[in-house]
């Protein structure tokens, strides 16, 4: 009787870490390309859950394992070798976010992403057939008003340009196209004083959504700085806090802290953590909030509890603002507060802030 031998599983040949994959798709399937090559673009992470998820870049689909390795070795060479005749608008975006996404913060990427899933008739298109007509398809179908429009225009600024610097385009389309003007309505305003004196009761009374808010209108910081804003960067005893972003004047700036609310920063410096103002989640871990979890587990629940209009956490900044020049602080102070550029800024300004800093947000009356 003739032995059968047993058939061996063929190795798979193993590649250096980091320089990408290739594996074989379709199961049972008879593909004519079944080998996908592929390498890392960028990590995802959803900003509720803090779940990490990774993205790739597809480079092709070959006919043997061989083919496929020769193809990721070629475009490791050279990671803007994909066809530009043959690149789509996803194909683009998955290269540029490979450079871009490391830079940028959670906020930045979930805003990035956002502005992605608002022009899915356009992911699959060719990058080099793209025209005016079809983002402006895009833009007049689009559910929302001058914000969401804006926000999607600026993520194909970067996706066009982009491309130009890689030769696959040599036109930035998305310049002509128009967004719908700001509605009148969507003008920011100061919070009353009527209902800074409600946030002002409840804030004594305990409430921690109403003492955020405070810190908030007190310091008159950005909408998602104060949730930037790490322990270490607090020095309660000269009741200065460094922190800021989005410009130059903005970023890094010394925010004095009002008087009134000091005593919110000694509570918020004794939780666990290591940001100024961060949640827990159901098993106990410690997370820092991403700005829209914030604004619907804390900021909106607590207008809507105080019974108040939907305020917005830069309506606060703006009435730090009011309060200010209402107590007749100099503009070059008050621009050092908020970090609005200023090019007159005087020596005796940047050489002696902070007592400056202090009594001038000290002039501001608690309510």
């Amino acid at each position: 009787m003739q032995e059968t031998k047993s058939k061996k599983k063929k190795r798979r040949m193993r590649l250096p870490a980091g320089i990408g994959s290739v594996h074989k798709i379709g199961g049972d399937r008879q593909r004519r390309k079944p080998w996908r090559a592929r390498v890392q673009s960028h990590v995802e992470v959803d900003m509720e859950t803090g779940t990490a998820h990774r993205k790739y870049i597809t480079i092709g689909y070959y006919a043997t394992e061989v083919e496929a390795i020769d193809a990721l070795m070629d475009y490791r060479k050279n990671p803007y070798t994909l066809e530009a005749s043959s690149a789509t608008f996803d194909d683009v975006v998955e290269m540029w976010r490979s450079k871009k996404y490391p830079e940028l913060s959670l906020k930045g990427r979930a805003a990035y992403n956002s502005a992605h899933k608002n022009c899915e008739a356009i992911h699959k298109m060719k990058m080099r057939d793209i025209r005016t007509a079809h983002l402006e398809e895009v833009m007049n179908t689009l559910q929302g008003g001058f914000g969401v429009q804006s926000r999607l225009k600026t993520y194909w600024g970067q996706i066009f340009n982009y491309a130009m610097e890689h030769d696959i385009i040599q036109k930035n389309y998305s310049e002509f196209v128009k967004t719908r003007d700001k509605a009148p309505e969507t003008t920011r305003s100061d919070i009353p004083a009527e209902d800074r004196a409600k946030i002002w009761e409840a804030a004594r009374a305990g409430d921690h959504g109403a003492q955020i808010v405070l810190l908030y209108i007190y310091t008159g910081m950005r909408a998602s700085e104060l949730l930037e804003v790490k322990k270490t960067d607090i020095d309660l005893q000269a009741r200065i806090l460094v922190g800021g972003m989005k410009t130059t004047a903005g970023k890094d700036r010394r925010i004095p802290i009002h008087k009134s609310i000091l005593p919110f920063f000694e509570r918020l410096m004794q939780t666990d953590g290591e940001y100024l103002i961060m949640w827990k989640t159901k098993k106990g871990e410690d997370r820092k909030y991403a700005y829209t979890y914030f604004l619907n587990s804390v900021w909106n629940p607590t207008l809507e509890k105080l019974g108040m209009p939907d305020y917005t956490p830069h309506w606060s900044r703006h009435t730090c603002a009011t309060m200010l020049r209402e107590a007749k602080v100099e503009e070059d102070l008050r621009k050092l507060i908020l970090g609005h550029k200023n090019a007159d800024i005087t020596d005796r300004y940047t050489h002696h802030s902070d007592a400056m800093l202090l009594e001038a947000i000290d002039s501001i009356p608690e309510e």
